[in-house]
């Protein structure tokens, strides 16, 4: 990777109380790094933890551990009077959009808000900035008197997209930000947020599950399993030769794009295990087919295998 990472982190944990003093592990010392320009996607089954990184990074929820630093600045170290600044740098485009937009505000008050709280402007200047953004993801200035229930799916998702770069920010945090759309939309969105990113030299972290969209958008993949990062690596070299065990299983599920080409299926004995209470040892022990005794006494680290991949297996590093 080149560059000095925009995004930083480090050792980020995240556990809930559950019933009985048990604790449900749902992060669990995870590392990511994020430079200029780049798209970087966390991959998944539901349930691995991934929505759950993007909403500790931007403190949506405290995380129980770690560290998130943004151009050098840890934000959990932060007084909340000094937050704003940073949150100028990060923002976040959900997988509703309506979680992002007041249904009592129109698109307008929607795309205002954000340059109130964050930027020193005259009201003529916000009313230019908000024209702007509108036409900026395609829509009119039409659309600016409208309220978020007048307008389809992907008119929403649109609004959702200007209200994050607003404030110019440098990274995007995108959770599953076409998966509630229709088909025919979600191309329209994916090549909406790729030129965005080449205009605006933004880069985004992308949460998703669909692995057709990782290999469009994706310049790496980090790949998590019950709350860890098991995989990392260039998106082209992952998704030809994937390593853990896991990331074998997850990308032998996906449909081929390419008629006539088949894939063998590799699959994995067994259920996911409960990330209640985790046992210190591999989150994939009791279900792969290369396990070893010493797979279910310590939890591997991610070890670096070079050409910027790095695999929490050391059965398969060897």
């Amino acid at each position: 990777m080149l560059g000095q990472p925009l995004l930083q982190v480090r050792e980020l944990s995240k556990v809930f109380p559950v019933e009985g003093g048990r604790k449900l592990v749902a992060v669990d010392g995870v590392d990511l790094e994020i430079v200029a320009g780049e798209t970087l996607a966390l991959v998944g089954e539901s349930g691995s933890g991934k929505s759950t990184v993007a909403r500790c990074i931007v403190r949506l929820i405290e995380p129980s551990g770690g560290d998130v630093v943004i151009r050098e600045e840890s934000i959990l170290r932060l007084q909340p009077s000094r937050l704003a600044g940073v949150y100028r740098k990060i923002q976040m485009v959900f997988q509703d959009p309506n979680a992002s937009l007041n249904p009592r505000m129109s698109v307008r008050q929607v795309l205002d808000e954000p340059l109130k709280l964050h930027l020193y402007l005259l009201k003529s200047e916000r009313a230019a900035r908000v024209k702007e953004l509108i036409e900026m993801v395609g829509l009119t200035a039409a659309h600016l008197d409208r309220y978020p229930h007048e307008l389809s799916g992907g008119q929403r998702q649109r609004v959702g997209i200007a209200r994050a770069i607003a404030v110019s920010p440098d990274i995007v945090i995108l959770d599953e930000p076409t998966s509630s759309l229709d088909v025919s939309v979600r191309g329209q969105i994916l090549d909406l947020l790729l030129d965005l990113q080449e205009r605006l030299h933004l880069a985004y972290l992308f949460i998703t599950h669909d692995l057709q969209v990782v290999q469009h958008v994706a310049d790496r993949v980090a790949v998590m399993y019950l709350g860890g990062i098991v995989e990392t690596g260039p998106t082209r070299d992952l998704f030809a030769d994937p390593r853990h065990p896991y990331t074998r299983a997850l990308l032998s599920a996906a449909p081929v794009a390419r008629w006539g080409v088949k894939r063998t299926r590799t699959r994995l004995a067994g259920e996911i295990a409960s990330a209640i209470d985790p046992p210190d040892a591999c989150r994939l022990v009791g279900r792969c087919p290369l396990a070893r005794p010493a797979c279910a006494s310590a939890k591997p680290p991610l070890l670096d295998i070079g050409a910027g991949r790095a695999v929490a297996c050391p059965v398969v590093v060897g």
